[in-house]
């Protein structure tokens, strides 16, 4: 079986992983990430917390943020999940809950940067 036989079946099944390095994600991966990305509302708090890793409390988020209870309770479940986010519960009443930005996450600082740089260049 050739390599190029091998990738091609490898990305069919979501388990090729990039040649170059170890550290890049495979394809199934990044789709993933993107579909997270992509959710209504996980730009606007991965943005958040870009500019300011925490801690945050939900309820200061849902301000920030104006998402329902619901929707940012899923968004930071799932943010937790892919290793972007910390949580901590404190046991004190009334209970207090706080998160804050992974390395993972502030890393993106760059890319946001970027962003806005090009949001603003075609800003017509």
């Amino acid at each position: 079986m050739t390599d190029a036989t091998r990738d091609a079946e490898a990305t069919e099944t979501g388990t090729f992983v990039d040649s170059m390095d170890d550290k890049y994600l495979g394809v199934r991966e990044k789709r993933e990430l993107f579909n997270l990305l992509g959710k209504a509302h996980t730009m606007e708090l991965i943005h958040v917390f870009v500019r300011e890793p925490g801690p945050w409390r939900f309820n200061e988020l849902r301000e920030v943020v104006g998402v329902s209870q619901n929707t940012l309770s899923a968004r930071l479940s799932e943010l937790l999940e892919a290793d972007l986010l910390t949580r901590r519960s404190y046991d004190e009443i009334p209970p207090r809950v706080e998160y804050r930005a992974t390395e993972k996450l502030t890393d993106l600082r760059p890319v946001f940067r970027h962003l806005s740089e090009w949001a603003e260049q075609y800003d017509h």
